[in-house]
């Protein structure tokens, strides 16, 4: 099986190099042999959707959003989605049956912290990093008492890596939805009140729908709310039992193709741990990329190709290490080369691949962007990690012209007052504004005394086609994210 979902992936790559931004027009025959693939992943562009490496037709798909129905208009780059479809195995081409969205929390911001990349909603801990796509903000103008939707990745304790961001409203009127879901903690019965992620219930007032079961802690459950907070207490109008697997057991069958990504939420050992909340297990023929069964810990973001057994586990065939975006760039396009996939910007060649997340965030956004699109002079910023002497875009967004390119990447070359990056010098001079790690302001003395090879600098300035003339210099590092 896994050959079919490696069709189905180098298909997609394929297609998003040539930028088709319009559906696919050719079904899947009656009498073609398929598979049922299932993915669960962020949704990376459009026309018509790819997640997870695949591009799916979605000529004749049914979409649910919170488990009403929907349409396609409802979804953006960056939602976590589950996938139901099946790959023509001869052709490689790829038909979603149904796409499932559903709101991992929404509600209004109690704390930023910009330091961490990390905001608390509803008593929950939200991250932010380079693979966030944030709509009507950015990460540093949101703030205390903003409402936000947001869909992402579990990791352990229930914390959320954010992979959408929709600010909603300035703050919270009567009226509006609060929605989250977590396992039932502190339960109170007598009270009728109990924790979720750290939020405080009031569930007197609400329409309990637990299909038949006893309220208990440990319940996995998806709470909403119209109503203000009552002193610190969401006050809640439903309460409903729920799967914490995004109906991953309704939508694969035993014998289907299944692709995950998401990060370790639960760690005993490489033959027992789960991703995104989902059992996984390795095995003397899993293949490993970009780390090793040593790898595995809790809290790693991977990827994982497999099969469910009887047991609803997933046996893994592939695990794929997500490598941290070091890189960022943001400068006009120079030239862009279709039939590779490759952009250059800043003199730098940047790879895409059936992985890479695709957005127009510019004054004139277009849901469906890929490389047709592109023209020389486009704006671009981009997020991308080294694989080798190769810079693999994650993220490449279109966006409005700014008046200074950025590029941030490992330290080759260090020749004062200049250090090399990606092969591209940036030159400083006496008006260079200099930082250390501890985003604290220091002079060119102690900088060059600090920077060494290998160390992380993002550097800010004018581009003369040849150099960068640095305003700004930078020591950065890249530990929980990189932002």
């Amino acid at each position: 099986m896994r050959s079919k979902v490696i069709i189905a992936s180098l298909l997609a790559l394929f297609i998003a190099a040539c930028g088709d931004s319009d559906p696919l027009t050719t079904p899947i025959p009656p009498d073609a042999q398929t598979t049922d693939v299932v993915t669960v992943g962020p949704i990376t562009g459009f026309g018509s959707v790819i997640s997870n490496g695949i591009l799916f037709d979605t000529g004749a798909t049914t979409v649910l959003v919170d488990g009403e129905p929907g349409t396609l208009g409802d979804l953006q780059v960056g939602m976590i989605v589950s996938i139901w479809g099946e790959i023509d195995d001869s052709a490689g081409t790829a038909l979603a049956r149904e796409i499932r969205f559903g709101v991992d929390l929404e509600g209004p911001i109690s704390n930023v912290n910009l330091a961490n990349g990390s905001f608390v909603v509803l008593g929950r801990m939200v991250f932010v990093d380079e693979l966030t796509v944030i709509d009507n903000a950015t990460f540093e103008t949101l703030a205390a008492g903003n409402v936000v939707r947001v869909s992402g990745q579990f990791r352990s304790q229930e914390r959320i890596q954010a992979t959408h961001i929709n600010r909603i409203a300035n703050e919270f009127q009567a009226g509006m939805h609060m929605h989250a879901k977590g396992e039932i903690e502190n339960l109170d019965i007598g009270n009728q009140h109990f924790s979720l992620g750290g939020q405080v219930c009031d569930y007197s007032g609400a329409m309990i729908e637990l299909g038949g079961a006893d309220m208990a802690n440990g319940m996995y459950v998806e709470v909403t709310s119209t109503t203000p907070m009552g002193g610190g207490d969401m006050i809640l109008d439903r309460v409903q039992a729920k799967d914490r697997d995004r109906d991953r057991d309704q939508l694969c069958s035993s014998d289907c193709d299944f692709k995950l990504e998401g990060y370790v939420t639960a760690f005993v050992s490489a033959t027992e741990f789960a991703v995104d909340g989902q059992p996984v297990t390795a095995t003397a023929t899993t293949e490993y990329v970009n780390g090793t069964a040593d790898t595995l810990a809790l809290d790693v973001k991977v990827a994982v190709d497999g099969t469910l057994d009887d047991n609803g586990v997933l046996v893994a065939d592939r695990i794929v290490f997500r490598l941290p975006s070091l890189v960022e760039i943001e400068a006009d396009l120079q030239a862009f080369d279709v039939d590779a996939g490759t952009l250059t910007v800043l003199g730098i060649t940047v790879t895409t691949n059936e992985f890479t997340l695709f957005r127009d965030h510019g004054a004139a956004g277009m849901p469906a962007f890929g490389f047709d699109d592109f023209a020389v002079g486009d704006w671009l910023e981009i997020r991308a990690y080294l694989d080798g002497d190769n810079v693999v875009a994650t993220r490449v967004e279109r966006d409005d012209a700014d008046d200074s390119v950025t590029l941030k990447a490992p330290v080759e070359v260090i020749d004062r007052p200049s250090v090399t990056l990606l092969g591209t010098v940036a030159m400083s001079d006496q008006d260079t504004i200099f930082q250390n790690t501890a985003y604290e302001v220091i002079d060119a003395d102690t900088f060059f005394g600090l920077v060494e090879i290998g160390d992380i600098v993002k550097t800010e300035g004018t581009y003369d086609g040849a150099a960068i003339l640095a305003e700004k210099m930078f020591l950065r590092e890249c530990a929980d994210n990189c932002r």
